[in-house]
């Protein structure tokens, strides 16, 4: 076969090259463009709140056939699925974060379960505002009064301590007599100062709606009716929704506790033991210069948190604070269904419910 002639492969070489150079400028245009919106969308948060929040509202007009079947899958439901109502056990709740396709719970629901506690499980639109999603949790919970249920803990991941906060803080529903007691309110990986990753969740939401496909619910317009981002707006570092919600007084008769995660821990006990075990030996300066280094080090993993929360994120003034290693999702669940590995979060709740199935029964 005859090669092209020189003037040809040139001509292809050339076309090729520009090519690159138009996809590399558009590559540079799109970067420059998403770094100029970030820096000046904080300028424009309330507008931008608004406009997802009209455009969600009028899809929702638009298709109301669709968005009723949406709504559908939000609410309370017993876990296991068609559970029988028994009033004579602890009643706990479990809520979700952002963008979760339904897996977070996939080991603590069965571990509570089997150790006799009564598992409910809150499903929401987790990307429309949180107070929205607080409010329909409001509404289960009177429901779940109305079933009989006078107290509950409540467990939540991520967000959903935000929801459960919002909730639990609200002026108006401090002294509603309408909703259980909440005696505990477990928070695991809640970022309740922000997260400044909640800017890219475009990318969460893309894996929870396609999450779904295996499910039969995948549908366009569920991105919609999840919400229309207004959430990832609220949990923002320093956004209206957090200045306020952290201005609150914590609820008085509700013990909170936090669990964060750490990427790594560092036992400083055992680093100044082998300080001293060996200061003689050691150079001069060098006991110092390894404390110091242990604080950066300690700093560096404090702010690294689980990946995705900070250490100083998930603290919250007057409540417990516990750390597990593990990222955000690890501490509370496997990637693997066959996984024997038993999340770190998990024997931590389990010590700190209370009161235990045992003593709830024995309670006249």
């Amino acid at each position: 076969m005859d090669k092209p002639p020189p003037a040809a492969q040139r001509r292809r070489r050339r076309r090729r090259r520009r090519r690159r150079k138009i996809l590399l400028r558009l590559l540079i245009l799109w970067i420059i463009t998403i770094v100029a919106w970030q820096l000046l969308r904080p300028h424009f948060s309330e507008q931008e709140r608004q406009i997802r929040s009209q455009l969600r509202h009028t899809i929702e007009q638009r298709f109301p056939q669709q968005a009723a079947e949406a709504n559908a899958h939000y609410g309370l439901k017993p876990f296991p699925a068609g559970r029988p109502l028994n009033l004579s056990r602890p009643q706990v709740v479990l809520i979700h974060g952002l963008d979760d396709p339904g897996k977070i719970w996939m080991n603590l629901a069965p571990t509570l379960a089997k150790t006799g506690f009564s598992i409910w499980l809150m499903n929401y639109p987790d990307d429309q505002p949180i107070s929205d999603s607080a409010e329909l949790f409001h509404q289960q919970l009177q429901w779940l009064q109305q079933q009989g249920v006078s107290s509950i803990t409540i467990i939540a991941h991520s967000m959903g301590g935000l929801v459960s906060r919002d909730l639990l803080s609200r002026p108006e529903w401090l002294t509603d007599k309408n909703i259980p007691q909440v005696s505990q309110l477990i928070l695991v990986g809640t970022p309740n100062q922000g997260s400044e990753l909640a800017r890219l969740r475009f990318f969460a939401e893309l894996r929870d709606q396609f999450a779904e496909i295996p499910n039969g619910e995948f549908g366009w317009l569920n991105a919609i009716f999840d919400g229309a981002g207004e959430a990832g707006l609220d949990l923002t570092p320093g956004s209206p929704f957090l200045t306020q919600l952290n201005s609150r007084p914590a609820p008085p008769d509700t013990r909170i506790m936090v669990i964060a995660g750490q990427l790594g821990q560092i036992d400083k006990q055992r680093l100044q033991t082998a300080i001293a075990n060996h200061r003689e030996t050691l150079p001069e300066g060098t006991e110092v210069a390894l404390l110091q280094l242990f604080e950066q080090i300690e700093a560096a993993l404090a702010i690294l948190g689980d990946g995705l929360v900070s250490l100083n994120s998930a603290r919250l003034p007057g409540a417990e604070f516990h750390t597990v290693s593990g990222t955000h999702l690890s501490i509370i669940r496997n990637i693997s269904t066959e996984s024997q590995r038993v999340p770190p979060a998990i024997p931590l709740i389990l010590q700190l419910l209370t009161p235990t199935v045992e003593e709830a029964i024995k309670e006249p």
